[in-house]
C-alpha cells in the first residue's frame, strides 16, 4: 500500500511539476489521499 502511495505522490508530482501554487497543491493532495 506504502509503495503505491508513493507511486502516486511521485506521479502527482511529475504533473505539477513547476506549480507555485503551493496551498492548490495541498489542497489537490488531501482531496486526492483523504
Amino acid at each position: 500500500a506504502a509503495e503505491s502511495f508513493n507511486a502516486k505522490i511521485k506521479e502527482f508530482r511529475r504533473q505539477f511539476r513547476g506549480v507555485s501554487d503551493v496551498k492548490f497543491f495541498l489542497f489537490r493532495l488531501t482531496k486526492i489521499f483523504a
